[in-house]
């Protein structure tokens, strides 16, 4: 399965029996979380079966790395690992009397595996089923098919909302700074040049932009709190999303109060007084 063994060693098939000192592996996690601060090796665990006259004690052999094996979407979570040879007989209960094989292809399409497994199941242990056959690629696109869905509707309503801020922004922009035609007209007639329209039109459009787009990432920031639980990899205040929606809808507002300043010191003065 790729899991790395951290420290120790793993199962060994002919030293690790039935009769033999009874052993464990533990993942990282729960070693850190029985023995902080201590090395988990050698160390015994008494779980699972015994009872408080005979704890059945498991000398802890090997540290294995973590793994999320409730699903991608799930947190970590503390793992022990005993070999099939000592597994006590209420194991197979906690596993509803099923057994999940795991075959490596060394290339070409693993599908191709079903037939050649259930054949091998039959020879081993004829009458047992040998069912839910899949290729890792589809268990791991199915444990994430509900984030996935969520995260494509949130995103798609995240967008359309983006969208309509900026189309918002730039249609309130571009009206106050159209309705300064006159204005311009005047400055024009004083000497002003287009540099110069676009420069003030800068001025007066850019910081109400700038203080709506602070109080808007400053409320977003404090609305994370809601999304942390739902997200894996990612902070829930990611600078690279944050800086993604500041940088357009400031090129939304730059954008409306450049292009109708720029047309408005293109027309003639005269035309711009008398628009009025």
């Amino acid at each position: 399965m790729g899991i790395p063994l951290l420290r120790g060693r793993g199962f060994d098939d002919e030293r690790d029996v039935a009769g033999a000192p009874r052993v464990m592996i533990v993942s990282d996690g729960l070693a850190r979380r029985l023995w902080p601060g201590e090395d988990a090796i050698g160390k015994r665990v008494a779980c699972c079966e015994g009872s408080p006259e005979d704890p059945m004690w498991k000398t802890v052999v090997g540290i294995a790395g973590n793994t999320r094996s409730r699903g991608l979407g799930e947190d970590v979570y503390p793992e022990f690992y005993l070999p099939i040879g000592q597994t006590p007989a209420e194991g197979w209960d906690w596993q509803q009397r099923t057994v999940t094989l795991v075959a490596k292809t060394k290339s070409g399409d693993p599908a191709t595996l079903a037939g050649p497994m259930r054949s091998a199941v039959q020879a081993v242990a004829p009458g047992v089923p040998a069912y839910d056959l899949r290729t890792m690629t589809e268990r791991l696109r199915e444990s994430l098919a509900q984030e996935r869905f969520a995260t494509i509707l949130l995103a798609a309503l995240g967008i359309v909302g983006l969208l309509l801020s900026a189309v918002g922004i730039y249609g309130i922009v571009a009206y106050f700074v159209a309705a300064r035609t006159a204005e311009f007209g005047v400055r024009m007639a004083l000497g002003a040049t287009a540099r110069d329209i676009v420069l003030a039109t800068a001025r007066h459009g850019l910081p109400p932009v700038a203080i709506g787009l602070a109080a808007g990432v400053a409320t977003a920031l404090g609305a994370t709190r809601l999304l942390r639980s739902t997200l894996r990899g990612v902070t829930a205040a990611d600078p690279v999303t944050f800086a993604a929606v500041v940088l357009v809808l400031a090129a939304a507002a730059v954008l409306a109060m450049w292009a109708p300043a720029r047309r408005a010191s293109r027309i003639d003065p005269s035309t711009a007084l008398r628009s009025e």
